[in-house]
Parts: structure tokens; sequence; C-alpha cells
């Protein structure tokens, strides 16, 4: 929506529920390099889905982040939530992109909700190099209240978004940078764990095919946790990444139990996904899924995530393919803080038009 190159590094923003991240990726050699990152957390209900409750502690602690790292370019690439955006993909006659360009507010109306006048709008061709007289188009739709409410925000916090862009497509942005695909994968799930949230996203041949956002999240068991276990929220949080029990000492809890809510609702929306995939002309199925977020490192969310959904899945490196100076994660091992990274990554892979 507003786009432009500010420098040879790029900076990814994700406004998280429970905690920002940044990621600044260098796009001066041959190929991008991860030359800083850093998480900070947040108040309790700073933001709660997506939605900015508490703006000057939000102000705050991005500025405490940026000038904590020391990272001076403040042009930044932010996304959207996926509850606040609609996506649809779309038919249309076939034709250029200028052209659609021109209708596609006539298009819109059709698929979106609200009035013309109070979203904003974007789109991409799916198959720009087909020969039938129709063509699949991905429509992005947006209120613009929501839009303006966090260019002000970045913009009090002395920061310039260049690219607005949906979570779910950071995501997949990740998931294509970092990972080459088997000959026989066609059909990836990526499932994104939030605090408040889960984004799940298909990617069929390197096209996005389906998202959704899915309205659980890490707090739902923590809150489980503090109320059948009576832990505070700090050891709460420990337990759930393994690293404290019971009164704050001793063998972490075992997490199955608490687990199933979180896992049971994700199982559900991974098989409609898959069915709706199953519907389509074109058929076919999720071939693997990709683990990422605040949850993933979870200890045992991994197998018990493959044992109800029954699909092969795995926690996702999103620095697996990326370049980045080892002692960037001499606090903690990367394999632990990149998955939490993986939006924040997507987002800074992005280069402005």
């Amino acid at each position: 929506m507003l786009f432009k190159r500010g420098g040879s590094t790029t900076v990814g923003l994700d406004l998280g529920s429970h905690s920002i991240k940044l990621a600044e990726i260098d796009h001066s050699g041959k190929a991008p390099a991860l030359i800083n990152y850093g998480v900070t957390e947040l108040v309790p209900g700073a933001i709660r889905e997506g939605q900015v409750l508490e703006r000057g502690a939000v102000i705050e602690s991005i500025n405490v982040l940026f000038e904590s790292l020391g990272v001076t370019n403040r042009q930044v690439s932010v996304a959207l939530n996926g509850s606040e955006v609609i996506i649809k993909t779309i038919q249309t006659d076939r034709m250029k992109p200028e052209e659609l360009r021109k209708t596609i507010a006539w298009e819109a109306e059709q698929h979106v909700p609200f009035p013309i006048s109070e979203i904003s709008l974007d789109f991409q061709i799916l198959d720009p190099e087909g020969a039938d007289p129709r063509m699949n188009v991905l429509l992005v739709a947006a209120k613009r209240d929501l839009i303006d409410e966090k260019l002000a925000l970045l913009e009090t916090a002395g920061c310039e978004a260049v690219v607005l862009d949906v979570d779910t497509f950071a995501l997949m942005n990740a998931l294509e940078a970092g990972h080459d695909p088997a000959a026989t994968e066609s059909c990836r799930c990526i499932v994104h764990f939030g605090f408040d949230s889960t984004h799940l996203g298909l990617v069929k041949h390197g096209q996005p095919v389906l998202t959704r956002n899915l309205p659980v999240g890490a707090h739902q068991i923590l809150t489980t946790l503090q109320g059948q276990l009576g832990l505070s929220e700090d050891e709460a949080y420990l337990a759930l990444i393994g690293q404290a029990g019971e009164g704050g000492g001793g063998a972490p809890p075992d997490l199955g139990p608490y687990l199933f809510s979180l896992l049971d609702d994700v199982a559900i929306g991974v098989n409609r996904a898959s069915a709706f995939l199953e519907s389509t002309e074109e058929g076919g199925h999720i071939d693997k899924v990709y683990l990422s977020g605040g949850c993933a490192n979870i200890p045992g969310l991994e197998s018990q995530f493959q044992e109800k959904v029954g699909l092969s899945a795995e926690v996702f490196n999103p620095l697996s393919r990326l370049h980045y100076k080892p002692e960037l994660f001499r606090a903690e091992p990367v394999e632990r803080i990149a998955p939490l990274l993986m939006l924040a990554i997507g987002l800074g892979l992005r280069l402005p038009d």
C-alpha cells in the first residue's frame, strides 16, 4: 500500500500480543543475511487480537527495542492481523494488471461486506501466464481506519511503514525462503502459534490457497496451567517453555493434558483446510505441516500434533537457509528462537517496490 526502499537493510517488525519481535535483514550481499534481531515482552493486555489497547506501552516497547539493539533504520515492514483482513481468491476475465486495477473496486463489491469507500484494496494475479479466458486473482481488503491506526502508532514511535503486509503472507514468504521442498511435496500447511490466535495457511506450488485465523493460542494454555496447577503467570510461562516446574523449581510438568484444547481446535482447522483442498477442481492433499511461533517449541507439541492431525509435521527453522552470524545466538540456541522470529523474518525479507 505504501512502498519505498531505504538503504540495503530492511526491518521486519512483528507486533504480537505477548511480545514485539524485530528482524533486521541485510540485502547488500549475494543472499539476504540476518544481522540483528530482538524480542521484548509487552505488558499484559497491551495488544489483544491485533488491537492496540495500551498505546503508550506499545510505543515505549518499540523504542526500547530499537535503541537496545542499536538499529538505526526505522523504515519497517509490518503486518495486519489475519482477523483484520479479508482474503479471497476470485475469478475475473483475463486482463492485464493495469486494467484490473481500474476495475478491482467493482470486483471487490461482490465479495467484501464493507463499503468500498471504507477499505483499502490490493490484489495479485495467481496465474498471469495462463491461457484460460478466466484468471484467478487473490483479493486482499482491509478497513482503512485499522490501517491508519497502525500507521499512526508507528509514526508516533518514530517509525515509517514502508511495507504493509498480511501476517499469513509474510509467514509464507519465510517458508518459501527457508525451505527447499521435496519433489513430491506440492501443498504445505503453515501453523503459526501466537499468543491470542493461531494462523493457518496453505501454500500450493508456491501460491497461497487458503488462510485461516483460529482464536486459540498460548494464552489459553497459560490460563489453564495457572488455574489447574496454581502457578503464577511467570511460573506458567516458564513451565510452558520447559524451564521450570510447579512452585518455580523441579522438573517441568507434563504439558500433554494441557495441550489438548489447543491442538484439538487447530486439528479441526487443519482438517477443514484439507477437506477444502480436496474439494477444489484440481484436488490435492496436504503433504507436510510446518509449525512456528511461540508455542512451536513447547515440549511434546510436535509429536502430539502429528498424532492428533495424522500428518507429517515439524517445527520450522526460518534461518535454515538464511545467512547469520552464530554469535547472534549466544544467549539462546538458534533452533529455539528462530520459530518465534518466523513472522518478523518473513516481513524483513520483503523488498519494497
